[in-house]
């Protein structure tokens, strides 16, 4: 289900990414422009703080460093950094959106991408995934080989660098907490997304498992953290607020994975640019779990015989098995039912809370670009 348009307004024009001068173009037109302002922005950024840094000392890291940010980083819309701005401007008082102001939270928008990218060169190595943005992966690149972890942690640097040098005081400690735990969850939903396959033991394909791979791998990163920074900016962050983030934005996260298995049981290229391959390699998705909860026990043997090969044949296997229990249906249900679920919980936000169903309902929205097929 996708939120109608109407049901969302725009962005004020205040942010140095909107063009004032073309408030007529259509949403997509407007974000593909956003996205090149975006980009302007943070090579910008990347170039300023390594001309400053211990980079700049090694000329042909800084040259690689741009290389790999020009490979992931500019090749795709950037989300995280988008609904970090929007959160920013729709929680900051007005009076407050001052140039200085909006630029310190461009360079925490850029921080989130550069992290995006860290996360998503990580993923796909460990993956072992064979395209990104419709080109080999970075770590296929005959001059990375070796030097991927390395390259993962110099990024990963970079997005602290970046963050020291633009802020200051209590807002650059929380930003750090915030970075570092954003770095421990995505590594614990790694560590699951992984070793649950590799296992291969049915018994850990549940809901309980499910959630937890859900919750650090997509929701807190994807969805908490956005809002979470732009509070700090805001200087309006405390744990009440945060864990009201939490209630509200769990059940968005279900709907993003559950989105992300139904992409990639389609057996194409993503519109993310990864190839599909949960069946293969025994990844614990909605699928997954669902057949175990509803499988006979001659289905349930079949997906254990089955589930996890490359065998092209226990592929079609798997897939009649879905077919056969009807999960296509039960998804589509299950996305019906978490999305009214959101808007129950937005809609019973009081009156007097910073967190407004505007907010919630722009992020919303801006999670539809995969729809554009501009990724």
């Amino acid at each position: 289900m996708i939120l109608s348009r109407w049901f969302v307004r725009g962005f004020r024009s205040s942010a140095i990414w909107r063009n004032p001068t073309q408030q007529t173009q259509s949403p997509k037109a407007d974000w593909l422009n956003r996205t090149q302002r975006f980009n302007n922005t943070v090579q910008d950024i990347v170039a300023n703080v390594m001309a400053n840094g211990e980079v700049a000392k090694t000329p042909s890291l800084a040259k690689r460093l741009v290389k790999l940010m020009e490979y992931d980083t500019l090749l795709r819309v950037p989300l995280q950094g988008h609904m970090t701005m929007m959160a920013y401007e729709v929680l900051e008082n007005p009076i407050n959106l001052t140039e200085q102001n909006l630029y310190k939270a461009q360079v925490v928008a850029c921080a989130m991408e550069l992290a995006q990218s860290y996360f998503l060169i990580m993923d796909d190595f460990e993956d072992q995934s064979k395209t990104r943005h419709g080109q080999p992966c970075w770590h296929l690149l005959p001059e990375v080989n070796n030097l991927i972890l390395n390259d993962a942690c110099m990024f990963r640097s970079l997005v602290n660098d970046i963050l020291k040098e633009h802020l200051d005081g209590s807002v650059y400690t929380k930003m750090i907490d915030i970075f570092n735990e954003m770095y421990l969850f995505v590594a614990i939903g790694q560590y699951l997304d992984n070793t649950i396959p590799k296992a291969k033991d049915i018994s850990l394909y549940t809901h309980d498992n499910y959630s937890k791979i859900v919750r650090y791998k997509c929701t807190y990163y994807c969805l908490e953290i956005p809002i979470m920074l732009a509070l700090i900016l805001c200087e309006k962050d405390n744990e009440p607020t945060f864990q009201r983030i939490r209630d509200i934005v769990r059940d968005v996260g279900f709907l993003y994975q559950m989105m992300n298995d139904y992409t990639d049981l389609s057996n194409e290229e993503s519109k993310s640019g990864k190839t599909g391959s949960d069946i293969q390699e025994g990844k614990c998705t909605f699928y997954a779990v669902k057949t175990l909860e509803r499988a006979t026990p001659e289905q349930k043997e079949i997906f254990k015989s089955s589930y996890g090969s490359w065998d092209p044949e226990h592929v079609k296997r798997i897939r009649n098995l879905y077919k056969e229990l009807d999960l296509i249906s039960l998804y589509k249900d299950q996305h019906n039912f978490k999305y009214n679920q959101f808007l129950k919980n937005i809609n019973d936000l009081p009156s007097d809370d910073i967190l407004t169903p505007e907010l919630f309902v722009k992020m919303m929205e801006a999670s539809n670009l995969n729809n554009w097929e501009i990724y």
